[in-house]
């Protein structure tokens, strides 16, 4: 034991051994070769440190493979197997039971990071624009703007101050501009009358900026000539000219505003001899709200001024819109290639004036010729047709320039989850007036709230199911320019593409009744909107019951006068117009379109003081918007849509019969096409809504994880029905188009050949029977019947 032991002296002295060097460990039992037992003694002797085996220390890799090794030698591979499937299916059925239940709707967003819920998304844009009403300042601004440019800046830089990125279309239609124009009345080679042309600027509206009277599109010309007094110079008016022989050939035609579109009264005055035109407002068409009925004229009053002139476009835009010189493709150029206008304008020229230039001029007619039955409200003129004698005659000078100019469309896109089923949102931004019109501002100002509305939106990390698309057209005053040239470079796109186009109307808010104008796909869709519409913000009235006490909620056809034509006639392309107008029950003041008297003083006074019109129309189009887009399934109702077409043809079938009393080949194809209609109208077409409607609920039903491929099924059918929807209407349009103006290609809807003004259910049918052309019928017979079995057999 000696030899294990140090006296206190050397452990003071000499540090411990481990603190110098490293020691290798030894076992827990001492080697019997380093320990001597002496068995005698009892006594051991140590010999010095065991002999030990140094070696590098493994590393982490290694140490793996060498675990990975002895696992694999020792383990049984089956049933590891089957232990970790045991595993798996534990897993996966803990999740499948406490996952939570989704439905189809759900997961479109989920899978988009989209967390709001459908009532959600409607919730915060109309608090978007409860909270905030923007109209005024917006309507204030943009009719304050005389220049072009600046005007599509404001609208421009207010969508980008929103967030977002506006894009502008550009296109160089050929268009008239007015240099001069004058009327003079003579008699005995003396001036008995020089109409001013010109509104009295009572608010120095314009800075003195005299814009005469004048038709975009009138020829130029100077004539000279007796006239004769032509009512509304429709067809029937002249035949009752011509059946009273009142001569009318070579005379300047008075004609007043109302019951046809301009242009077309210019092509039936030119039809029947006319050598010029001359175009006024009987303010007998103003209801009763008239100087005559005691109403003071605008700005003391709401009837109409004296002083308006209702400046327009004689292009026949109702049978071919937009650029005359490029008719079927768009003038993206200055250089591009151009064909001559004639057939679509007049070759007579023409000049509106007001109440008070046309009154001297009528008043000579008294006495003379015929009188018309229907009397109107000019003072001292008893509505003989004249004509005037040769010693009193008219001079009319018109001169104008044609140019080719620049127009800029303006367009937001909005993208959506879905690349197909966009919906557009569209307004106008120009005008012919001498001013920047207040009604046709106010649906760019509309336009702007909705898109105020969607950002707040686009704000909360909301992405649209479907695109949508907002639109500023231009040029529209020359004959729906900016939408016809939209139309002709994207059509064979969009026609794939576009699910609906809303329209903000000509003169959106011109008045205190809801207007609505629709393809019946969308009837239901619109209602259903305006009842969840507050009505002028208030809690306890909704839009449409308003709506039901004006009209009863009627919903009427597109006609041919704003920018929808392109979309609905030419494309088949379901569309709604909409607009508040005057409602002469209600004894609403008169809107003085085009006119000087078109401002913000008579929105202000007489329509929409608080601005609340604006706000709902805001609150309804954003609403069918956001229905159209957040819908899984596209919101069309065949069975209005056949319904409308079954009552069209109710009376014209009627028609055949009278019109063709002994053609048996005639009366056998009309006869199967009603049965056709009827099958589709009051069988197929509810059969198709009622399992849409299933299909609706279904995406909204919650399933659970495991019922996958009943999700899948579902989505398998959406894709299938709405494709069916989408194609619906494009259908019904034909390669050659209506006879005579075979730009609008749809068989069920056009507008009224003769008025323009008037939407037309199966217009073949009905211009054959009333041209009493037989083979033109039976070709449009025939036609619809292919159609619609096509349509049929794809609502199977």
């Amino acid at each position: 034991m000696s030899n294990l032991s140090n006296d206190g002296d050397n452990r003071e002295q000499t540090p411990l051994l481990s603190q110098l060097q490293p020691f290798p460990n030894y076992s827990s039992q001492t080697s019997s070769s380093n320990l001597n037992n002496d068995d005698a003694t009892g006594t051991t002797e140590f010999t010095g440190p065991p002999q030990v085996s140094l070696r590098p220390r493994s590393n982490t890799i290694s140490s793996i493979v060498s675990g990975y090794q002895r696992v694999k030698e020792n383990i049984d591979k089956k049933k590891f197997v089957i232990l970790l499937l045991i595993s798996i299916s534990i897993y996966l059925g803990f999740v499948a039971l406490f996952a939570p239940r989704t439905s189809l709707s759900r997961d479109f967003r989920r899978w988009h990071s989209s967390r709001l819920t459908t009532a959600e998304i409607y919730r915060i844009y109309l608090n978007s624009l409860q909270e905030r009403n923007l109209a005024k300042d917006h309507l204030h601004k943009l009719t304050s703007l005389n220049d072009g440019n600046a005007y599509d800046n404001y609208i421009v830089e207010s969508l980008k101050q929103m967030g977002f990125t506006p894009i502008l279309e550009t296109y160089y239609p050929w268009v008239s501009k007015p240099v001069d124009t004058w009327v003079k009345l003579f008699k005995d080679d003396q001036l008995i009358w020089d109409a001013s042309l010109i509104e009295d600027d009572f608010r120095n509206l314009t800075n003195s900026n005299k814009v005469k009277g004048y038709n975009a599109y009138s020829p130029n010309g100077d004539v000279k000539a007796s006239y004769v007094y032509c009512n509304y110079g429709t067809l029937n008016d002249y035949k009752f000219l011509l059946d009273n022989n009142i001569d009318i050939e070579g005379k300047i035609h008075v004609i007043k505003y109302g019951e046809l579109n301009r242009g077309l009264k210019i092509k039936n005055a030119e039809l029947y001899g006319a050598s010029s035109v001359l175009l006024f407002n009987d303010p007998v068409d103003d209801g009763e709200v008239t100087e005559k009925n005691g109403y003071l004229p605008f700005p003391n009053g709401p009837a109409r001024s004296t002083n308006a002139i209702e400046r327009g476009n004689v292009e026949y835009y109702t049978d071919f819109p937009g650029d005359p010189t490029t008719p079927n493709y768009p003038s993206k150029l200055p250089d591009t290639e151009r064909l001559s206008p004639v057939g679509k304008l007049p070759r007579i020229p023409s000049i509106p004036l007001s109440v008070k230039d046309i009154t001297p001029i009528l008043r000579q007619l008294n006495n003379t010729g015929i009188q018309w039955s229907g009397k109107g409200h000019i003072k001292e003129f008893d509505y003989s047709s004249g004509p005037s004698n040769d010693n009193t005659v008219i001079q009319l000078f018109n001169q104008q320039n044609q140019s080719i100019v620049k127009v800029s469309n303006i367009i937001v896109e909005i993208p959506g989850i879905f690349q197909d089923g966009e919906t557009i949102i569209a307004a106008h931004k120009d005008s012919i007036s001498p001013i920047n019109s207040a009604s046709i501002a106010s649906s760019n100002v509309i336009l702007l709230e909705i898109a105020r509305g969607l950002r707040s939106l686009l704000n909360k990390g909301w992405k649209p199911l479907r695109p949508i698309k907002l639109a500023s057209w231009d040029g529209d005053g020359y004959g729906l320019v900016g939408s016809t040239e939209f139309v002709e470079e994207y059509g064979s796109n969009l026609g794939k593409s576009i699910l609906a186009y809303l329209n903000l109307d000509n003169y959106v808010i011109s008045g205190s009744s809801f207007i609505c104008k629709s393809n019946p796909l969308l009837h239901k869709l619109i209602k259903d909107a305006a009842k969840f519409t507050n009505f002028k913000g208030q809690d306890d009235v909704t839009l449409f019951e308003e709506w039901v006490k004006d009209s009863n909620a009627t919903i009427g056809l597109l006609d041919g006068t704003s920018d929808y034509v392109p979309f609905q006639y030419h494309l088949g392309i379901p569309s709604a117009s909409f607009s508040f107008q005057a409602n002469y029950s209600k004894m609403d003041a008169i809107m003085m379109s085009h006119s000087l008297y078109d401002n913000v003083l008579f929105i202000e006074k007489y329509v929409d003081p608080d601005f609340q019109l604006h706000n709902t129309m805001a609150m309804m189009v954003g609403l069918i918007t956001l229905t159209t887009s957040e819908n899984e399934l596209h919101m069309f109702n065949t069975h209005a849509y056949f319904q409308f077409i079954f009552k069209g043809y109710e009376d014209l079938y009627k028609q055949i019969f009278e019109m063709f009393p002994h053609d048996n080949q005639l009366h056998s194809m009309a006869s199967s096409l009603q049965r056709l209609i009827n099958v589709l109208a009051w069988r197929e077409s509810i059969t198709f809504d009622r399992k849409n409607h299933e299909l609706f609920l279904q995406c909204r039903q919650d399933y659970p994880i495991w019922s996958f491929m009943t999700k899948f099924r579902i989505y398998l059918r959406l894709l299938r029905i709405n494709e069916k929807l989408k194609q619906l209407d494009t259908l019904f349009i034909s390669k050659t188009g209506l006879s005579e103006r075979s730009w609008l290609k749809h068989s069920l809807f056009a507008s009224d050949k003769y008025t323009g003004i008037k939407g037309m259910v199966l217009p073949g049918i009905y211009e054959s029977i009333n041209d009493l052309n037989r083979d033109a019928l039976m070709e449009w017979l025939n036609t619809l019947s292919l159609q619609l079995n096509n349509v049929r057999y794809m609502l199977q």
